[in-house]
């Protein structure tokens, strides 16, 4: 009996220790922690200037015999050349496209807007040209034409009773029906 309670006396001894060492916490914080709170976040959005956004969508818009017609408007600047406004149509519809340029020079967000919403057949059809356009001219190598169709088609389908996000490799998609737009950023 005694060398019972020895051994779990010991036993004990070891176990005590060992669970008290496990609530003890080291944090490792660099010395120049608080250096680095001011700087700048890197700029978000596309990996594209806006003149190669634009460039890359006619070339896309090519691919798809329904969408070879697409014609693209002026481009225009607003806001201290923070922001370019351009129309695209398409068969008698018409989107507007407004392009926010960051402080890299890159495009910041990629917003379409159509103003009779996806009941119109032809504004629908200019909005998912639009999509799939720009889904290959961000990852032209990554995104085949086949996946484009089928991933614009589908973020099209699910937008339609509520808003949809999707993520695009390194970007988002935002689609919604009311008001009819897409983001891309």
């Amino acid at each position: 009996m005694i060398g019972r309670l020895a051994v779990c006396a010991l036993l004990a001894a070891q176990v005590v220790p060992a669970l008290a060492a496990k609530d003890e916490v080291e944090y490792l914080i660099p010395e120049d922690w608080d250096s680095k709170k001011d700087e700048a976040k890197p700029a978000g959005g596309l990996p594209l200037t806006s003149k190669e956004l634009e460039s890359g969508m006619k070339k896309r818009f090519k691919e798809v015999p329904q969408c070879s017609g697409v014609a693209f408007g002026k481009a225009q600047a607003m806001k201290n050349d923070e922001v370019i406004y351009q129309t695209l149509s398409l068969k008698g519809a018409q989107l507007e496209m407004f392009v926010e340029i960051n402080s890299a020079g890159k495009v910041g967000n990629a917003k379409f807007l159509g103003s009779k919403g996806a009941k119109d057949d032809p504004e629908l059809r200019l909005m998912m040209c639009s999509t799939y356009a720009v889904m290959r001219t961000l990852q032209p190598e990554l995104e085949s034409s086949e996946a484009a169709l089928k991933s614009s088609s589908q973020a099209w389908t699910l937008s339609k009773q509520k808003p949809f996000e999707m993520v695009f490799y390194f970007n988002k998609i935002k689609t919604q029906y009311v008001p009819f737009e897409m983001n891309v950023y």
